[in-house]
């Protein structure tokens, strides 16, 4: 059996709210409502984005939060709000109201990347905002990861200038996509790989991978609907690599 991995790489303020941690790491509430750590159903999560996150936007006041966030995008219908939730920023923007105390509204959440259904990310970077600072982010990191669901994790937390958006300040994007080639599926890769028992030929891969390096116009590729939103439809793709991984069973 082998693995293909196809990897293509495309260019004075107030206190915070006080946070009291159990002892597994999640948040505590005063008023015994429930944990949302572990649910990553849906409540509150049909409603529409309430901000415009199209063009980029620089508060006033207030402090930016650059996050990199993990998941396993099985359960979820993409990152960003659809009509039928849960979504990755629904329940991101759950956690974070109940650990900042902030409207979500004002929060103004934005993802680098709109990643599709049942889609999973290493290092989706997003950003948030808030009117106080944090002297230390270690209390707000244990308290998100103690309130998201097992199968969403904050892997960073940093401050960032106002300038910063996450998806106008992104320079590159790298996707991995990988290929289960052999007759019988392993179970427990079903999730997060495709499976082909048709044998892949690797050195054809990576020769028509080279005809898609360079800038290439992608208009083709967006919904019509979309087509006058995007800036510039043109992108440039500079690695394209297909790496076969051999396992014996």
């Amino acid at each position: 059996m082998s693995y293909a991995v196809v990897r293509a790489s495309l260019v004075p303020s107030p206190s915070p709210p006080p946070l009291r941690l159990n002892q597994n790491g999640s948040l505590s509430s005063p008023n015994n409502a429930s944990n949302t750590g572990g649910g990553g159903g849906g409540g509150g999560c049909a409603e529409g984005p309430t901000h415009n996150t199209s063009m980029p936007t620089v508060s006033a006041s207030g402090y930016k939060w650059r996050l990199v966030i993990a998941y396993d995008g099985t359960r979820y219908a993409g990152w960003q709000y659809q009509q039928s939730p849960p979504t990755i920023q629904c329940i991101m923007e759950k956690a974070l109201t109940r650990a900042t105390k902030i409207e979500r509204k004002d929060l103004r959440l934005v993802g680098a990347s709109r990643t599709d259904t049942g889609v999973h990310a290493w290092g989706q970077v997003a950003h948030f905002v808030t009117p106080f600072n944090y002297d230390s982010l270690d209390s707000i990191h244990a308290a998100l990861n103690g309130l998201l669901p097992i199968d969403i994790r904050v892997r960073e937390i940093s401050p960032a200038v106002p300038e910063f958006h996450a998806r106008f300040s992104a320079i590159s994007k790298v996707y991995h996509y990988k290929i289960y080639n052999d007759a019988i599926m392993d179970p427990f890769q079903r999730l997060c790989a495709h499976h082909s028992t048709y044998k892949l030929n690797t050195a054809l891969m990576r020769e028509a991978a080279s005809y898609l390096i360079g800038k290439h116009d992608f208009s083709a590729f967006v919904n019509a609907s979309c087509n006058d939103r995007v800036p510039n439809p043109v992108k440039n793709i500079f690695r394209f690599d297909v790496i076969e991984l051999l396992f014996c069973s």
